[in-house]
């Protein structure tokens, strides 16, 4: 607050000063009225320099500028401490959230793969279910929903039932063996480099835990390695089943002849004919008009081409129905 002094002090300034321009106008002596009210301001001045109000009052400014400064400081800290606790609060929601994210990931993968797995129940192939045995190296499954015909890669099994062929000699102990060891089982189908044959069968690999069916029924001697046109990946694991019989000479390999590696033309051999005994001459019958050409017979496609180049029709002598496997009425033509 100010003090009487001061209040005086400054008053007689502001009169001298507008005393002194009125005398400038006035053309009067200005100079004292001038001089007067310096020495008013001065007064003035030291009257406030003297005031020990003014002191107090800027030390409560000064006291109330650093209280204000430490309170803001004091919220600058506070600031501070909660950005770090938010950090901190945001860093431990973020691991959280990662974890969590990771947790149902490995869920998510566990359970794709689950579902991916269930399909293969088995070790080999795809899950499949034999329904029906047809013969010792065809048989039929529910795979994928879905009924098919197997036909199994390179093995043949003597026929059974061929529209044209007889009973095969162990072609009814190879289809006893499949219905034993296959039928309705479950089995892994693994299919090989052509799907099909040309009669719509599935061309596959059947595989009973860690072995194929087709080492099982060659190391039993009830089949042979054939059918070399299409896959090939296993034929050495086959040899390898298929000579364990061979060295035994068991199943179609006690019979010689009968069963060849690697062909594909089936199973045959030709029994000795009995010698006829010695009887007396018959008289010469009378001549009799020319017989009908009689049926030539030969071992194979390779024996007959080596008269029949091209092959022959289905009504020549020398056609024979297993010589002609497409079926369309002409054998071992090229």
């Amino acid at each position: 607050m100010l003090g009487a002094i001061q209040i005086i002090a400054f008053l007689l300034f502001v009169v001298f000063i507008v005393k002194g321009i009125i005398d400038i106008f006035r053309k009067k002596k200005w100079r004292k009225s001038f001089i007067f009210s310096l020495i008013s301001f001065v007064v003035f001045m030291i009257a406030i320099l003297n005031d020990p109000t003014l002191d107090t009052e800027t030390a409560s400014n000064e006291t109330k500028t650093k209280s204000s400064q430490e309170e803001k400081k004091q919220e600058e800290k506070a600031e501070k401490k909660e950005e770090a606790a938010k950090e901190e609060s945001e860093k431990k929601d973020s691991e959280t959230a990662k974890k969590e994210t990771e947790k149902t990931s490995e869920k998510a993968t566990t359970t794709a793969t689950t579902k991916t797995a269930t399909p293969k129940a088995v070790q080999h192939g795809v899950k499949a279910k034999v329904v029906r045995v047809i013969d010792g190296d065809t048989i039929e499954v529910l795979m994928d929903g879905k009924q098919e015909q197997i036909r199994m890669l390179l093995i043949d099994t003597p026929e059974t039932k061929h529209p044209q062929k007889p009973v095969e000699k162990f072609g009814p102990e190879a289809s006893q063996f499949a219905t034993e060891t296959l039928k309705n089982k479950t089995v892994g189908i693994q299919v090989g480099k052509e799907r099909t044959d040309k009669y719509g069968r599935v061309l596959a690999y059947v595989w009973v835990g860690d072995t194929t069916y087709q080492e099982m029924v060659l190391e039993k001697g009830l089949a042979a390695t054939a059918y070399l046109y299409n896959d090939l990946t296993m034929l050495d694991e086959f040899h390898k089943a298929q000579d364990i019989a061979r060295n035994k000479k068991i199943g179609v390999w006690s019979i010689p002849g009968y069963a060849h590696v690697d062909h594909d033309h089936g199973f045959h051999y030709e029994e000795e004919k009995k010698a006829e005994p010695a009887t007396a001459p018959k008289p010469k019958p009378a001549p009799k008009p020319e017989p009908e050409p009689q049926a030539e017979f030969f071992q194979n496609c390779t024996d007959l081409r080596t008269k029949y180049p091209n092959g022959v029709p289905s009504d020549h002598p020398a056609y024979q129905a297993k010589m002609d496997r497409d079926k369309d009425n002409y054998a071992c033509e090229q």
